[in-house]
């Protein structure tokens, strides 16, 4: 905010009035300036090759570091950061003002600019053997990285540092003569890191990184808006326990970025903080987990990729695996993959503020083999559904000492261990286990010990668990329900509990289990008798696909309510080509105005559905080949915003588009 200036054209005009004329208008403007304020929003740019004592205003002088751009910038301002490598830690601790006024730090252009919290290591020496050290290192580095691409750490030897063997109960070795090939170890009493290369050779002649910072983005204020970055290795172990490459604040944006190999979290939602959003990003490889938010309220985290995570091998039944939301955290979680994570994919542990909790239309496989593709423990209010949940290790889903709580229409497939669907994890101190809803859900084609497991009512602690409308299914075996004793078919399980009197046991018909599988797979084919036998709840009103629910009869059962490919005549794998007619690439919507959406898809067959995204949120749907909207800017903050089209074809083939546009 600055005051409104006087013009040296009208001052001069001022000196020309006569006396009594200039004593009321420079009264006047003295009255004027008590009041009037005006603001506008500036723009900088920031280059690994600039300097920190330029101005920062333009591609011609921009600063070398994003830090000096956060000293500088506030609420309503831009910084452009250009592609390179930049080894830093930003801070911000100003700019962020409200929704109409958030400070946007965007990646410039189709640039992608790098944080990185390790440094070069350069002057080795050589310690014995193929064992190579660096001395006068004051980092008790957690990760070392050869090679300078995306690559995963060297093996830690020994404990990361204010970790238990409770929290790490599998450390390697324990010190410089433990070493073998492909590892390294920090002597912290002197100063001494050691690396042992995986090909035995002289890290001299290599690019070798060693982590060093605590973070890589830090923000706390809110309203920041960040779209665009990589973001790679972290320390955060060698300070605190628990901690995050990217934290956001409240009312924060990530978007479009990459947070991958660091040493534990890669990104935290902010902890006590509200409305935080990650969206489109992918947050994979990390050491222990891949997206956190204890105490984060009202979180969203859409089309989020998170994968093999916790690398470093943490105990899983601690804290582990894709996302961990804990102490009442509540919020969204869709759209996103979540696979192969070393723990389990989606974990809310005492999210029991009651606030509902949305985990939906999220494809999560292979996760193990600790403990569950969704674990949901001593939480409320969870609404599960439209999730594909594909050859996990041990659990499928998972209400552990939980109440009232959804679980509609998943499709829950090759599930080992223990078992697919499980309400339990009672007797346990202060939880209860109450009011939980099974429903039109396909169980099929697991080695679990249980298909379904519920734990038997007690009257007080544990009651009012139902299931009914779903098909379970093992292909040349019985099923196994569970409640207080072992059923082997529907009916002898309907007759003994009450439970599932309008459920199946009947092949659901995939449309293709060949490897690799697809969440698309995993639709069932026009023969299946799955197929408009379920019952209609509200929270479940589209499909994985986003189809409205019901398109025939009655809801199918399972997260697909269209059909698969397979045993069709036309063997189509084409998505939809679209073309978004309005708005163009990076097009201006002045703050009030309204913006004119439209787009088309053709298709070789055709274009069953089309739907419009603004910010993650779904604001149209057509059954037809165009989809169109008329989008208002009123009540949307001024920076940068995305929007996406999808196309989905008669064979589920998806096609999506997304362009940015910007509100001033």
């Amino acid at each position: 905010m600055i005051y409104v200036l006087v013009s040296v054209v009208t001052i001069f005009k001022l000196i020309q009035l006569s006396v009594k004329y200039k004593q009321r208008l420079l009264f006047g403007l003295m009255l004027f300036f008590s009041w009037v304020t005006v603001s506008w929003s500036a723009t900088y740019y920031v280059d690994n090759n600039g300097n920190d004592t330029n101005n920062g205003n333009s591609l011609s002088y921009p600063f070398k570091t994003i830090q000096k751009s956060m000293n500088i910038a506030v609420a309503g301002d831009t910084v452009y950061v250009r592609g390179g490598v930049y080894r830093e830690q930003v801070d911000v601790f100003r700019g962020g003002g409200n929704a109409d006024k958030m400070l946007n730090v965007l990646a410039y252009q189709n640039e992608t600019p790098i944080i990185r919290g390790s440094d070069q290591v350069t002057g080795w020496v050589l310690h014995s053997g193929n064992i190579w050290k660096k001395t006068s290192w004051a980092y008790n580095s957690q990760q070392v990285f050869v090679g300078g691409g995306d690559s995963p750490s060297l093996q830690q030897i020994g404990m990361p540092k204010l970790y238990t063997t409770f929290e790490y109960p599998k450390p390697v070795g324990s010190g410089v003569s433990t070493m073998v090939p492909g590892s390294f170890y920090y002597d912290a009493a002197n100063l001494s890191l050691y690396v042992w290369l995986a090909d035995g050779s002289n890290p001299n002649y290599k690019m070798v990184e060693a982590s060093t910072r605590q973070r890589l983005f830090f923000m706390g204020v809110p309203y920041i808006y960040l779209k665009g970055f990589a973001f790679r290795h972290s320390n955060s172990s060698a300070f605190a326990k628990m901690g995050a490459a990217v934290e956001l604040s409240s009312n924060s944006v990530i978007e479009l970025s990459s947070i991958q190999y660091t040493d534990f979290a890669g990104l935290s939602m902010g902890y006590l903080k509200t409305g935080a959003q990650a969206l489109n990003c992918i947050v994979s490889n990390n050491g222990n987990s891949g997206v956190n938010a204890a105490g984060s309220y009202n979180f969203k985290v859409f089309n989020v990729t998170m994968n093999n995570n916790n690398t470093r091998k943490f105990n899983a039944l601690w804290h582990a695996g894709g996302l961990k939301a804990t102490t009442k955290a509540y919020g969204t979680v869709e759209y996103s993959e979540i696979g192969f994570n070393n723990g389990s994919g989606i974990w809310f542990d005492y999210a029991n503020s009651g606030s509902i909790i949305n985990i939906r239309n999220n494809y999560i496989h292979d996760n193990g083999p600790l403990d569950a593709a969704i674990y949901f423990e001593v939480s409320k209010n969870g609404r599960i559904y439209n999730n594909i949940i594909a050859n996990n290790q041990r659990r499928g889903i998972y209400i552990s000492g939980s109440d009232n709580t959804q679980v509609y229409n998943n499709t829950v497939i090759g599930t080992g261990g223990y078992s697919a669907i499980e309400v339990g994890g009672m007797p346990r101190t202060g939880a209860t286990l109450t009011g939980n809803i099974i429903q039109n859900n396909i169980i099929s084609h697991g080695t679990s010990k249980y298909d379904l497991f519920i734990a038997p009512p007690n009257g007080t602690t544990i009651t009012g668990n139902v299931s009914d409308y779903n098909n379970y299914f093992r292909p040349g075996s019985a099923i196994q329900l569970s409640l207080g004793s072992m059923y082997y078919n529907v009916n002898s399980f309907y007759t003994a509990t009450n439970m599932d009197k309008h459920s199946m046991n009947i092949d659901p018909l995939f449309a293709s289990l060949a490897k690799p599988t697809t969440a698309k797979s995993y639709a069932v084919t026009s023969a299946s008798g799955t197929i408009d036998s379920g019952i209609t709840n509200g929270s479940a009103s589209h499909d994985y696909d986003n189809v409205k629910r019901p398109s025939g009869g009655a809801f199918d059962l399972g997260a697909f309510e269209n059909i698969g490919t397979a045993g069709s005549t036309v063997n189509d794998t084409i998505p939809p080509i679209i073309s978004i007619y309005s708005p163009s690439p990076s097009s201006i919507v002045i703050k009030g105005a309204s913006m004119s959406i439209m787009a088309k898809a053709a298709d070789n067959v055709r274009v069953k559905l089309m739907s419009i995204y603004v910010d993650g949120i779904l604001c149209a749907r057509s059954s037809s080949d165009s989809v169109s909207y008329n989008w208002s800017s009123a009540a949307a903050r001024v920076g940068t915003h995305s929007m996406y089209i999808s196309a989905i074809d008669d064979k589920n083939n998806i096609a999506k588009q997304m362009v940015t546009f910007v509100v001033k």
